[in-house]
Formats: C-alpha cells, sequence, structure tokens
C-alpha cells in the first residue's frame, strides 16, 4: 500500500486540493454540510481500497487516476450546482441538466477506460465469471466498454428534454441497462465457454500477489 500512494502521490494531492475546493464552494450552505463528510468519507475508503489491493500495482495509471478523481471532481460540480441553486438560479431546470450531463459524461469516461482495466477485486465488472476467468474479464469489459459509452451518450440526450417524463424514463433504463447487460453477456460468455469445454484461465496466482 506504501509504494501505491508512493506512485500516485501527486494525483492523491491535486485530488484532495480540488475536494477541498467543492467544500470550500459550498462551506456556508448548512444543506452541503453532510453530503460533503459523505464525500470525503467514502472517497477515503474508495482510495483506501484500491491501493490495499495488490492486483492493482499492475494496473493501468489511467485507470487508477479516473477512479482517484471521480469523487473529487463530483464534490465540486455538485458544490457548485448547490451554490448555484443558492442564488436563485433555475434550480430545478439545473439540476436536471448537470444530473443528465453530468451522469453521461461519467459513463464515457468509464466507458473508455473499462478495457484498459486488468484483472482484479476492486475495479471493473467484478462478478463470479469474469474474476475466475481471463478470458471472460478481457471480452466483457472490452463489450461494456462499448455499452457504458452509448448509455453515456443517451444521458446526454436526455438533458436535451430537461423536464420529460420520458426523458428521466430512459435516463434510468440506459443507467440500469449498462450495467445488467454487462452482467448478462459475462454470464453467457462463461455458458458458452463451458458449453465448448474450454479451461478458464486464471490471471493471477498466489505466488504473483506480494
Amino acid at each position: 500500500m506504501k509504494e501505491m500512494i508512493k506512485k500516485y502521490k501527486g494525483t492523491l494531492i491535486c485530488s484532495v486540493l480540488v475536494m477541498l475546493a467543492g467544500i470550500l464552494v459550498g462551506f456556508t450552505m448548512a444543506q452541503s454540510i453532510w453530503i460533503n463528510v459523505f464525500f470525503v468519507v467514502t472517497d477515503c475508503i474508495l482510495v483506501t481500497i484500491i491501493f490495499y489491493d495488490n492486483r492493482n500495482r499492475q494496473q493501468s495509471s489511467k485507470v487508477i487516476g479516473m477512479v482517484i478523481w471521480i469523487i473529487p471532481v463530483t464534490t465540486l460540480i455538485y458544490n457548485g450546482m448547490a451554490r448555484l441553486i443558492s442564488m436563485d438560479a433555475d434550480s430545478e431546470n439545473l439540476f436536471m441538466a448537470v444530473t443528465y450531463f453530468g451522469t453521461g459524461l461519467l459513463f464515457m469516461i468509464i466507458g473508455n477506460y473499462l478495457p484498459k482495466v486488468k484483472q482484479n477485486n476492486t475495479i471493473g465488472i467484478r462478478v463470479v465469471w469474469t474474476l475466475q476467468d481471463e478470458e471472460n474479464w478481457s471480452a466483457t469489459h472490452r463489450f461494456s466498454g462499448k455499452l457504458w459509452v452509448a448509455s453515456g451518450v443517451l444521458c446526454m440526450l436526455c438533458g436535451l428534454f430537461g423536464e420529460s417524463i420520458a426523458a428521466l424514463v430512459l435516463y434510468i433504463v440506459s443507467i440500469m441497462a449498462a450495467a445488467i447487460v454487462s452482467i448478462l453477456y459475462s454470464y453467457l460468455f462463461y455458458k458458452k465457454k463451458m458449453a465448448a469445454g474450454e479451461k478458464l484461465k486464471i490471471q493471477y496466482n498466489k505466488k504473483t500477489i506480494v
């Protein structure tokens, strides 16, 4: 874990500064206090889990960096939006626009990085079929990358129809589909491989874990 902290020291410092900037933006608003506490605690837990997993020592630095930045950027966006609302901006339309476009952008970024994620216990589509087979992991994450980008595009399109109920339904369905279809694809890949009598390929073993 110390090795990971040393390796990503610069990224951690920058992300903490961004999070602090977000907290300062919403510092005077009572409604933002507890959500900011939640952001800080969640970020600490997330980073600890990622750095504690020894398999992530071989993980792409871009993937680790993306995960480290998710909570700090979310904190900044949330507090910025809360501040605008407190200044009597059109709160409902603003909230929906930020939600749709923010989620869409996040899904597109994650989708772009999913194919680059190496097999591990903390990041990615972590179901029994991907964790026990390297080929299943790679195939599932290549497929899911495209699916999550498509879901992100749909979320952004929903932002063009702010108050529409249909847009809200499509937004929810696209998010659920991205997760459910990814897991279903992994299961079907596993069943197809078992039917063909192929062996599972485990990338990591006890000897590779320090």
